[in-house]
């Protein structure tokens, strides 16, 4: 922690600074999830992924133990974890002069007054007069009616604002457990997935439709891999995208989900071959097809964005592959690989083969850019 930092640390005021130099703290330590729960685990601290990725996705104050394990494992020296711990206690004090504040300056409730009360020893009121009498009551009911001693009703009690303000917070809090869970979670339309690791809590297999923080650390291996993909918990079509990239130059079975083995392999020193840049593919392209450059390129784009890398599945669960997404009964038919068919050279070398019948671009079919 430089002295930058530890000034940035200083100046903090809210609960969401707070915790926004936490995760620029995670994020520069360059570590995943699962990595960090690993270090704190050696450390003697408890921090799974799923509680640091709701810590760190939040903008409410954090446990001590929690941001305490964060700093650990993250390799803070002992004394700069006394400066967090300090910061955070100062937070929190002052949330909670601001909430004794509140309640004082929250109305109280009053209690209705109450009804009159008949003086004890007096007889029982006969409505519309003396029972003797056998007159009509004043109501119209029967004559002689005896109503009893008028009872006050009881107070109305009306719980203190804070304990209502908490009794919600905590109905949320449970409804929050029952719907998001601790892992990974299913949205509408995903396959259920009931099985989980007993050591972390994330699902046996992770799969498209997912969100949860161990759909992020699946995508920060990704990155650490060589792909670029989106790190943002949620397991889209591009994440599904680069997984099958990597199970095809890994030599995985190539199924767009990730079980531990794909995620052992992630873990590992396997990366994935840097691919050629746009400005290196633009001028392969024109050169490869003199006769329409622009052409060429532009269908590169709508196809592929220009990516290498890009892998399209269709509602049939078949894929287009590369540059000029060739499918994977085109491969089969060429007699050409997965890995291969990821490979621009090989993309353009063979698109150029499937011009050169024509003398057009009829055998693709692409209508909106990329």
């Amino acid at each position: 922690m430089d002295d930058a930092a530890r000034n940035r640390l200083t100046q903090v005021a809210t609960a969401g600074e707070y915790v926004a130099l936490l995760r620029e703290v995670r994020r520069r330590s360059g570590l995943t999830y699962r990595e960090i729960t690993r270090l704190a685990s050696a450390a003697g601290h408890w921090l799974p992924p799923s509680t640091l990725a709701t810590m760190l996705g939040r903008t409410t104050l954090p446990r001590e133990r929690t941001v305490v394990a964060l700093l650990v494992a993250c390799g803070t020296t002992p004394a700069d974890v006394r400066r967090w711990v300090e910061t955070r206690r100062n937070i929190e004090a002052r949330l909670g002069e601001r909430d004794r504040w509140e309640n004082q300056a929250a109305p109280t409730t009053s209690s209705p007054p109450a009804a009159p009360q008949q003086a004890a020893n007096s007889e029982p009121v006969v409505d519309g007069g003396p029972a003797a009498t056998g007159g009509p009551s004043a109501d119209g009911g029967p004559p002689g009616t005896v109503v009893g001693p008028v009872r006050p009703a009881p107070p109305r009690v009306t719980a203190p604002w804070p304990t209502r303000r908490w009794l919600r917070l905590a109905v949320l809090a449970v409804l929050g457990v029952l719907t998001v869970g601790a892992s990974g979670v299913l949205l509408p339309g995903a396959a259920a997935t009931v099985d989980s690791s007993p050591s972390d809590g994330c699902p046996l297999i992770l799969r498209q439709g997912m969100y949860g923080p161990c759909v992020l650390d699946l995508q920060e291996r990704l990155v650490a891999g060589g792909l670029d993909v989106p790190v943002d918990g949620w397991f889209g079509p591009e994440t599904t995208s680069r997984l099958i990239v990597f199970q095809a130059f890994g030599g995985l079975p190539v199924s767009g989900t990730a079980d531990g083995r794909v995620l052992d392999e992630l873990s590992g020193a396997a990366k994935v071959p840097p691919t050629w840049t746009e400005d290196r593919i633009g001028k392969e392209v024109r050169r490869v097809f003199p006769e329409d450059p622009g052409g060429a390129v532009q269908l590169a784009r709508c196809l592929s964005g220009l990516d290498p890398y890009r892998v399209e599945i269709a509602g049939d669960g078949s894929r287009r592959w590369g540059l000029f997404q060739f499918s994977d009964m085109e491969l089969s038919r060429l007699g050409v690989d997965r890995r291969t068919a990821l490979d621009p050279g090989w993309s353009i070398g063979a698109a150029r083969h499937v011009w050169s019948r024509t003398g057009d671009f009829g055998h693709w079919h692409c209508t909106a850019s990329r």
